[in-house]
């Protein structure tokens, strides 16, 4: 399979899934959009199974690894700035809010705990 193929059958699976999960929503039935994902899943290891071709060098590698590091960081630093708000403004919010953002706030803490711990495991493994 050529590349040009394998990234439009990628994109062709990911408008499924999108038209997919946007039907589940409209029509409020989870079910659509749990089946679509795992139809999805499954198509795309078909995909990757059946391409012979060097999708991914070192190069896209490391442009995919700043990636995800960058959106993990700045999710995590608005995640941590709405949680202080809202313990700051804890007197003038509704209580669900302020639940919700000391629950964030402790979201925030567990992923940089596991990301802590990730990176150091993997600084010794490789």
């Amino acid at each position: 399979m050529q590349i040009s193929k394998f990234g439009i059958y990628k994109a062709i699976i990911a408008g499924g899934l999108g038209i997919a999960v946007a039907i589940a929503i409209a029509t409020d039935t989870a079910l659509i959009a749990l089946v679509a994902v795992v139809v999805a899943i499954a198509l795309a290891f078909i995909l990757e199974r059946n391409n012979k071709e060097i999708v991914r060098d070192e190069r896209i590698s490391q442009i995919n690894g700043k990636a995800a590091s960058a959106s993990f960081y700045s999710t995590l630093i608005l995640a941590a700035v709405a949680s202080l708000g809202t313990a700051i403004f804890r007197n003038q919010l509704p209580e669900n809010v302020v639940f919700v953002g000391t629950v964030m706030g402790y979201f925030v803490c567990v992923a940089l705990l596991l990301h802590m711990g990730l990176y150091a495991y993997f600084s010794r493994k490789l």
